[in-house]
């Protein structure tokens, strides 16, 4: 009996190893993150022992991590062998027995033709007689053309069935030598579990099946230059607890991509899975958005530190813009990230409900757009503050008189004008630190607001601002800091002037997430410094104006 090639038959039977091996690549990440998050807790103990236990932890994360590999790969031969079989019922038997027809009439059609061109040659005074051989020699070329085109297609049909059945033999064959070699390192395992923590170092199969690990995973990462969306979908459904240390790897190449080398298309991709939508239509981000934002930002601020150069202002407007992105929790809609004219804009759907319980969810657009990062550190606050009062403006100029909004201005903001929402770092850093208020609207500036800005902590620490600034009168408005190779030392210098006069020090993240309040230390301290000077190199510093140069010296 021949081969027969069942399309439907086939395919129900990739979905069934699907569904199987779906079912236990879902216990392997189960397991896997079981074992991550136990790897990743601080453990206070300290010892042999307590190394050959985490070493023995990780090898178990590695088998997992290998495991879940194999039975992606294993899904995606599925799904390929699915496509190739294509949608046509072949039956080998059917098929070599009209083949056997159709060579048959090909025969006999070559020896009619042989046949009648003979008889033409013979008859060529007799003109009826000859043009009859002509067109008998036509019909059957015709004929024997026919029968050509329909052996070509029946052995084409014979070299798929012999595809399919070379490609069903192969199918699983890596993924069989790959279960192999799992189950020798199980069995190795297992031997060394009956005797407690055995692995002092990590055993060179662990080390090997790590390295093929981080090989397969950091291939993954890219396709012609640029993000992999399956690779994307991967990471933003795991927390850095859940990753074993080969994805932690993979995860730190993952970062210094979106902040290096991403374009636009990149970033959208990451916007596209780092959301989920609830129940009620509206998006929210995954943990794993706020640890990406956590690691960009945290990478960024080292290679700004490590860097001898000036990092570029691109670097860092991609960082800001990732940032927005990825931490808007109003988003209705994802939007997109584009480069125009320069600068990077997000423009996404917001989704609110209105007071009335009764009413319909309303929806709107917002922009964000960064701004040029300026490589001197007092002009990027002072654009900072400019941008963070007109910014403010806006907001109180919007159905708002003016005799309302100086009553705002003396009494609060919250008190006699609620509708007022602004965001947390413009309430607490503007209201706080940027404005000072006026007897009437008209007394310095439109509404009496002046801007002291974050000049003096951005020039003395040396740190560079970002803004992506909204493109409506709602919003918030984002910025970030990020230090330059000198902050690291200006901080620690600051820092021994404030425990001189007993107070607390500026960590460098406060620094960098609260401006505001690390300005206003430092005018305190300016203060402290006009009553009692600070020596310096020899000087006495009645300012900070005398210990910066002191500090140059």
């Amino acid at each position: 009996m021949g081969r027969i090639v069942n399309p439907m038959l086939m395919r129900m039977g990739m979905n069934d190893i699907k569904k199987n091996v779906e079912s236990y690549g879902s216990s392997y990440r189960k397991a896997k993150s079981t074992l991550a998050r136990y790897s990743n807790e601080a453990i206070s103990a300290k010892g042999e022992a307590v190394d050959a236990m985490i070493n023995q932890v990780l090898c178990y994360e590695s088998v997992m991590d290998m495991f879940i590999v194999v039975a992606e790969s294993m899904i995606k031969d599925c799904d390929e062998m699915s496509i190739r079989v294509g949608n046509e019922y072949l039956n080998e038997d059917s098929i070599l027995e009209m083949l056997k027809v159709q060579k048959e009439i090909r025969q006999r059609c070559s020896e009619r033709i042989e046949d009648y061109r003979h008889k033409q040659t013979q008859f060529a005074t007799l003109t009826p007689l000859a043009e009859h051989c002509r067109m008998q020699v036509n019909l059957n070329s015709a004929a024997k053309e026919r029968a050509d085109v329909a052996i070509t297609a029946l052995n084409n049909k014979i070299k798929k069935i012999d595809e399919i059945e070379s490609n069903t033999n192969n199918l699983f064959l890596e993924s069989k030598s790959a279960l192999a070699e799992l189950n020798k390192c199980i069995s190795e395992l297992d031997k060394s579990g009956k005797g407690g923590f055995t692995y002092d170092n990590m055993p060179s199969w662990a080390v090997a099946m790590n390295n093929e690990l981080l090989d397969k995973y950091t291939k993954g990462m890219l396709s012609k230059g640029r993000l992999n969306e399956d690779f994307v979908k991967k990471f933003s459904n795991l927390t850095i607890a859940e990753m074993t240390p080969v994805e932690k790897d993979v995860y730190n190449k993952y970062v210094d991509f979106l902040l290096f080398d991403a374009k636009p298309e990149d970033m959208n991709k990451v916007v596209k899975h780092y959301y989920k939508r609830t129940t009620d239509g509206v998006l929210e981000q995954k943990k794993s958005a706020y640890e990406l934002v956590d690691a960009l930002n945290l990478k960024i601020n080292k290679h700004c530190m490590n860097s001898p150069k000036d990092v570029g202002s691109r670097i860092l407007e991609r960082c800001t813009i990732l940032s927005v992105a990825l931490t808007r929790s109003d988003a209705y809609k994802i939007g997109d990230i584009t480069l125009e004219d320069g600068h990077y804009h997000y423009k996404y759907t917001k989704y609110r409900y209105s007071e009335s319980n009764n009413a319909k969810p309303i929806t709107s657009h917002e922009e964000y757009t960064t701004d040029e990062v300026s490589s001197t550190p007092t002009l990027g606050a002072d654009n900072l503050s400019k941008y963070k009062v007109e910014y403010l403006k806006k907001l109180l100029r919007k159905d708002l008189k003016e005799e309302l909004i100086k009553t705002t201005l003396d009494v609060g903001y919250g008190l006699a004008a609620p509708e007022v929402k602004v965001g947390e770092k413009v309430m607490m850093g503007v209201l706080k630190t940027c404005l000072e208020y006026g007897e009437s609207s008209g007394s310095a500036e439109e509404f009496g607001i002046n801007s002291g800005g974050t000049s003096t902590m951005s020039n003395i620490f040396k740190l560079r601002t970002s803004m992506a600034i909204p493109e409506t009168k709602e919003g918030e408005l984002i910025y970030n800091m990020y230090p330059t190779n000198e902050t690291a030392d200006r901080v620690n210098f600051y820092n021994e002037v404030f425990k001189h006069y007993g107070k607390e020090p500026i960590k460098l993240d406060k620094a960098l997430n609260y401006p505001e309040y690390a300005n206003d230390k430092l005018d305190r301290l300016n203060d402290e410094l006009d009553k009692k000077p600070y020596k310096y190199k020899d000087d006495s510093c009645k300012n900070l104006d005398n210990l910066e140069k002191a500090y140059h010296k």
